[in-house]
C-alpha cells in the first residue's frame, strides 16, 4: 500500500514475509515423501518412545511371498 510507511509494525516487506514462510517450511518435518512411505509401510508413530518402528504384517507377508515366488521361479530356471 503506498500510503502507508514501511516502519509501521504490520508492514512487512517481500523478503521478511519469504523468510518467514522458508522458516515454517522447513519446521514441518512431519510432511514429504520419505514420511508418507514410511507412514504406509511402517506401524504408527509413538511419540512418547524413541525406538524404531517395525513393518507393517502385510508389508511382510507381501515381501515374504515375494521372496518365496522368487526362489521357487530361480530353482526351476536353475535346473
Amino acid at each position: 500500500m503506498p500510503g502507508l510507511p514501511s516502519d509501521e509494525p504490520g508492514v512487512l516487506s517481500v523478503k521478511e514475509v519469504h523468510a518467514e514462510f522458508d522458516k515454517l517450511l522447513r519446521d514441518r518435518h512431519h510432511m514429504g515423501l520419505r514420511n508418507l512411505i514410511g507412514d504406509t509401510l511402517l506401524e504408527p508413530r509413538n511419540p512418547f518412545q524413541s525406538k524404531r518402528r517395525n513393518a507393517k504384517r502385510w508389508v511382510v507377508a507381501v515381501f515374504g511371498l515375494l521372496v518365496l515366488g522368487l526362489l521357487i521361479f530361480s530353482s526351476f530356471h536353475l535346473r
